[in-house]
């Protein structure tokens, strides 16, 4: 019962934690602190923050970097990439991969995180990235989530004159993609 308790404890301050951050982002009280970044080096931070739960879940990373210069806040789309790869862990099968890659595309940098988990039905692709939404609500009981990820990563990627979205197919996986400006 303990640990029970103990998962639920941290699944709250997860929710909590996760709340105040979409609430300042969206009121406008975080500014973002941009610099020069390479794309592959945000790539790196966010797959060695993953790596234990990687193992945990016996899902392996396969990243395609490239020096790409960026004009960003470094720790925000750091989480952004955490949160990505966290949700394709979370829905990869044991033994499976989790690609990350970024790719200069015109004048931007296009990032992208693919699993190999269950899909998504074409009509959620785009409400996922909404409030407390998840495709299946069991899947917050199942895999610990608490359905805000995916609208902080929205919010931190506009704030970068960015765009998300994704892309699925019912038992083939998911990428999810998004751009950013790349520095001139």
């Amino acid at each position: 019962m303990l640990e029970i308790a103990d998962e639920n404890t941290e699944r709250l301050v997860r929710l909590v934690n996760n709340v105040l951050d979409l609430q300042r982002i969206e009121a406008g009280e975080v500014t973002m602190e941009k610099h020069a970044c390479n794309a592959t080096d945000l790539m790196v931070q966010a797959t060695e923050a993953m790596q234990p739960m990687a193992q945990q879940h016996e899902v392996k990373f396969s990243t395609q970097p490239a020096p790409i210069q960026l004009w960003v806040d470094s720790d925000y789309i750091v989480q952004a990439l955490t949160n990505l790869l966290s949700n394709a862990i979370k829905f990869s099968p044991e033994g499976g991969t989790v690609w990350l890659t970024v790719i200069k595309h015109h004048s931007e940098a296009l990032f992208q995180v693919r699993d190999q988990g269950q899909g998504i039905p074409a009509n959620k692709l785009e409400s996922i990235f909404g409030r407390f939404h998840q495709v299946d609500s069991s899947d917050s009981r199942k895999k610990g989530g608490t359905g805000l990820g995916l609208a902080i990563c929205r919010k931190i990627i506009e704030q970068h004159n960015g765009k998300i979205w994704a892309e699925s197919a019912l038992g083939q996986g998911s990428v999810f993609s998004f751009t950013l400006p790349v520095q001139d």
